[in-house]
């Protein structure tokens, strides 16, 4: 990944600095580097659609860690680890939307927007100038859709930092058929943010892919994530479903009204909404109901989260509205994540009463895989199919011998694939599965008298 090699033999020397188009560029009789030289050498050409390429995993990861990197050593402006990932979301907002013009557009030789501006004495300034209007731009367009009330139409950064983060992601496509490639990368930026111990973990593409092939998803559907982190189920949904019943461009304001009508998507991280609202607009939309908030703590929609309530609830008890066809997610999960006895009661959780053992009105402090599994039944219609990915030890452990009591009536075990160990290994070691399940019905209370036993 080095930019330049340096050779001397004491009085010759010769510098050789590598291109991300795969040219070279060789200067003999060069200085010695100094620290703060600019080592990046964009093409003689601006880059185009046609001209960037698509990276893999470890380049895209080595490129995010690099900008991480940058912003963290060197930014004097924003210091707060939170504000950096802000920032940087921001600045790879530019990029996306670059990307997506780019794509859509029937000149693939038109030049980018984000790339490198200028000449070797003015490139920084000319360059931040330019990302600076582009991401204003963007802001006025998409403020109502994509940002959150504390964001402000300014990038935050100092140009320098600025300038490496555009010199080290212009070469690459972020925005194509790989969309696991941009939720890894915003992984990287949660690991490096310390979220990584609320239970937040990337669903791999070869996870997500089948899983929703798997449920079947078609346009007659109405499919919400309710823990949809960096947005992986609801823009594979919306993939597969322009493929299936919308593959001509003709047909493309079809397929946007699907997505505006029928995909919804909750996260309570407002980088990960962000993120997801941003890629469903540059993927032809579905932005419309990614909504902030706590799923899970349902009973304080209707005074914390009123968007919440207005899209998916009501003011009362049990306050979840079945509305939907498909409950697709992978949760938040590890044994001390859990929802709180009090939080269970408050949302009605029955699920909490019957692992209590203890009879009527008795909850628990509960796993919150397994509360997201009846906030999911709760969700869908009878007939409705659910697909989420949970531990196995829920359904073989002793541990959890009251849940086939609590499924009875309610979910039925329709299909399940074998995720392996190692799927998740980057960032947690857990066996986990997809499970399939059919609602079939409201279920029965817990019996007092055995507690589900």
């Amino acid at each position: 990944m080095a930019k330049m090699g340096f050779w001397t033999n004491g009085t010759q020397t010769l510098a050789i600095y590598k291109r991300h188009s795969a040219d070279w560029v060789k200067i003999d009789g060069a200085k010695l580097p100094q620290p703060g030289d600019d080592l990046s050498r964009p093409p003689d050409k601006p880059p185009t659609w046609k001209t960037i390429g698509t990276p893999s995993e470890a380049e895209l990861a080595a490129v995010l860690r690099r900008m991480i990197a940058t912003v963290v050593v060197s930014d004097p402006v924003v210091t707060r680890r939170e504000d950096q990932l802000r920032e940087l979301l921001h600045v790879m907002l530019v990029k996306l939307e670059s990307d997506a013009i780019a794509s859509r557009s029937a000149n693939h030789d038109k030049p980018l927007d984000f790339r490198i501006y200028g000449s070797l004495e003015d490139r920084v300034t000319r360059t931040t100038g330019k990302i600076r209007e582009l991401f204003k731009d963007y802001f006025s367009r998409q403020q109502t859709r994509i940002f959150l009330p504390h964001d402000r139409d300014e990038l935050l950064l100092s140009d320098q930092t600025i300038y490496s983060v555009v010199s080290e992601l212009w070469p690459y496509r972020i925005l194509g058929d790989r969309i696991d490639l941009l939720a890894k990368a915003f992984q990287i930026f949660r690991t490096s943010a310390l979220k990584s111990g609320e239970g937040q973990y990337l669903t791999p593409l070869r996870v997500v892919r089948p899983a929703v092939m798997a449920l079947d998803i078609t346009s007659s559907d109405k499919v919400i994530d309710p823990a949809c982190g960096t947005g992986g189920f609801l823009i594979e949904a919306l993939r597969q479903v322009a493929a299936r019943d919308f593959p001509k461009e003709d047909e493309a304001w079809n397929l946007i009204k699907w997505a505006n009508d029928s995909l919804y998507g909750v996260d309570k991280d407002d980088i990960g909404v962000k993120l997801t609202r941003a890629m469903m607009v540059a993927m032809r939309d579905g932005s419309t109901h990614v909504l902030l908030g706590d799923a899970v703590r349902s009973n304080q929609w209707p005074t914390k989260y009123t968007k919440l309530r207005d899209d998916l609830g009501q003011n009362t008890a049990p306050f979840v509205l079945e509305q939907f066809t498909v409950v697709v997610t992978n949760p938040p999960f590890g044994e001390d994540l859990k929802v709180s006895a009090a939080d269970c009661k408050a949302a009605e959780y029955s699920i909490s009463n019957h692992a209590s053992m203890k009879g009527p009105g008795k909850y628990v402090d509960l796993e919150i895989g397994l509360v997201y599994l009846e906030l999911a039944h709760r969700l869908l219609r009878v007939g409705g199919r659910i697909g989420i990915v949970l531990p196995e030890t829920y359904f073989f452990s002793h541990k959890y011998r009251w849940l086939p009591h609590w499924l009875e009536g309610r979910l039925r075990l329709r299909g399940m694939m074998n995720i392996a160990m190692e799927a998740f290994e980057e960032f947690c070691r857990a066996k986990t599965n997809f499970y399939i399940f059919e609602k079939v019905g409201t279920g029965n209370p817990v019996a007092a008298s055995d507690g589900g036993k």
